[in-house]
């Protein structure tokens, strides 16, 4: 009985065997786990630099520089129009940033990109092809675009939402 909690305890003869399973395992934790940080402060470097490099600054003809974050291309199926037909719409859109914390903006606006995402194709998946039609239509559009960004990005807030290209089929 005395023997067998001995061996149980790791003594055999009454000394301690050494097991190197343990240091093993030590030595490679620390070196895997130094990896995993740095690529972690990599991975934070990249995506800061993706979010300023998402920022395009052009100059108006009065010489006024704006800043504009590009979204991704929405491609996205309408609700049915009053004769019941489906419609797909194809749209490009930048965000304009006119305050002068741009880069801190652009940077919420990255961190927050899958919703803000979420929320506008929600939204235009929402709406029918007349919603589009004249002046008006794509005004109330472009409002209720920087409506759900602000939402999602608030305390920060966005200027106007530019619509580079539309195509509603």
């Amino acid at each position: 009985m005395a023997r067998e909690t001995a061996l149980s305890m790791g003594l055999h003869g009454g000394v301690r065997v050494h097991t190197p399973g343990k240091y093993i395992v030590l030595s490679l934790f620390v070196p895997v786990m130094l990896v995993a940080l740095g690529a972690g402060i990599w991975l934070n470097t990249v995506s800061n630099r993706s979010a300023l490099a998402a920022l395009e600054y052009r100059k108006s003809e009065s010489g006024i520089e704006t800043a504009y974050f590009t979204l991704p291309e929405f491609l996205v199926d309408l609700s049915p129009d009053l004769n019941g037909r489906t419609a797909y719409l194809k749209m490009r859109a930048s965000i304009v940033l006119n305050e002068e914390d741009v880069k801190e903006i652009a940077m919420t606006i990255n961190a927050a990109r899958p919703a803000v995402l979420e929320r506008l194709t929600f939204f235009m998946r929402e709406l029918r092809p007349e919603d589009f039609q004249g002046s008006e239509g794509m005004a109330r559009v472009k409002r209720e675009m920087v409506r759900r960004i602000n939402i999602v990005i608030a305390p920060e807030h966005v200027g106007d939402v530019v619509i580079e290209e539309i195509v509603i089929q």
